[in-house]
């Protein structure tokens, strides 16, 4: 009978094992945080894959995922015979030990749950087509983005006023690559672009703080006149405005090659002169004129040099998608010119898809293969294929955590998550 005991021994021992299993939180965790992130990646390039067919962009959101493991173990003591064995006597039972299927047992489930609902709210539009503003512009240049893909990125068109003259610039390929015809110079978008990398042309922001009524109703910098001559709580303002920083200009321009640099500043000075360019108040942390602190801030962003003055037309998160998918459109099937595209005859490169002549890892501004095998970032399919972001491409990565960013700051925060697809591995 000694078996027996060492039997039990080991079941119980056993059994004691297994109540010790306890579900492990930093694997769940790890597994559930990589997934959301590949199905956030995904549900950006699916939207800029539908905006490139002009199919109506689509956002989700997941409201909570709650993964859950129960593990059941039974264990229970074998029949076995006491006393002395009569093999003569009928009976069922003919062996010392019986074991049966409620003697132990183990089980183990495994479900992850989450709810999934649709963005297609007013808070979420009125923030997703919202114009960019320079608050958040200057968001992403301190975040160290480069200035000139984000000028890219955010800059829809602009209008250049010169002694009464107006010059219109709007990149929108195949039908406008920028270039304008009354332009005397015949100057180009991408010209412009790089003109504004290579001045310094950045944000800067000023608060201002000001004494509200404390009868006002009013909220903000402004309300009705004080009554009985008692004062609320000040408020901030925040202002921002355009400025130039020689600093990031000499920087920009020590990235690029010096013919480029000078055929740049020689289209700018014919405009605008070094002597106006870095006049003391549109340098970075100099004075300001008081009227920039007054009113609130346009849908559109004034620039003023001297003379000349730009009016910038910015996107909105819908319009960087819209952007994007115009360009992997004119790539993807080789769209030539449309034939009332205005291009000089000097300016044949701003025909080409947009390079980033200050960044030299990855110029490329997006980089989208299809039906392709190979490493991917991020990949995903629609009806005519399979779409791919090579894992090389920088610039493009770069790209898909500027736009969730974007969403995220310009939408309500309800209404913050962009992830159509989850994907639980187990």
């Amino acid at each position: 009978m000694w078996w027996c005991v060492l039997l039990v021994g080991a079941l119980l021992a056993g059994a004691l094992g297994a109540c010790a299993v306890v579900d492990p939180v930093d694997n769940r965790y790890d597994t559930i945080s990589r997934s959301l992130a590949k199905a956030r990646n995904e549900s950006i390039f699916l939207n800029m894959v539908r905006a490139s067919h002009d199919y109506p962009l689509s956002f989700v959101t997941v409201a909570n995922v709650t993964p859950s493991l129960t593990n059941t173990t039974s264990l229970a003591l074998p029949s076995f015979l006491l006393g002395p064995r009569f093999p003569a006597l009928p009976t069922t039972v003919d062996r010392d030990v019986v074991f049966g299927n409620t003697t132990a047992g183990n089980t183990t489930a495994v479900s992850t749950n989450f709810n999934v609902s649709t963005q297609e709210t007013s808070a979420f539009y009125q923030g997703f087509l919202k114009p960019i503003d320079l608050q958040t512009l200057n968001y992403f240049i301190r975040q160290g983005y480069s200035r000139e893909l984000l000028f890219w990125l955010f800059t829809d068109s602009f209008q250049l006023n010169k002694g009464g003259n107006l010059y219109g610039y709007h990149y929108d390929p195949p039908d406008d690559y920028g270039c304008s015809r009354e332009d005397p110079l015949h100057r180009c978008f991408i010209d412009w672009i790089h003109s504004a990398t290579l001045s310094g042309l950045t944000v800067e922001e000023r608060t201002v703080q000001s004494s509200s009524s404390a009868g006002s109703g009013g909220g903000g910098g402004g309300g009705s006149p004080e009554k009985s001559g008692s004062t609320g709580k000040p408020t901030s303002t925040a202002y921002a405005r355009f400025c130039l920083d020689r600093i990031l200009g000499q920087q920009a321009a020590s990235t690029l090659p010096r013919e480029v640099v000078v055929a740049q500043t020689s289209l700018r000075n014919l405009d605008v002169p070094i002597r106006l360019l870095y006049e003391k108040e549109l340098i970075c942390r100099e004075s300001w004129d008081q009227d920039q602190f007054s009113g609130p801030q346009p849908d559109t962003l004034p620039l003023k040099f001297g003379t000349a003055t730009f009016t910038i037309v910015p996107r909105s998160a819908y319009g960087v998608f819209k952007f994007l998918g115009s360009l992997m459109k004119v790539e993807r099937e080789h769209i030539p010119p449309a034939p009332y595209a205005y291009i000089p005859p000097d300016r044949q490169y701003a025909l080409q898809s947009p390079q980033l002549e200050t960044v030299h890892e990855d110029p490329r501004l997006v980089t989208v293969v299809q039906n392709m095998g190979g490493q991917c970032f991020v990949h995903t399919w629609f009806a005519d294929g399979d779409y791919c972001v090579p894992e090389e491409a920088a610039t493009t990565k770069q790209i898909f955590g500027l736009l969730a960013q974007l969403i995220a700051i310009q939408t309500a925060a309800n209404d913050l998550s962009i992830t159509p697809v989850v994907r639980v591995l187990q």
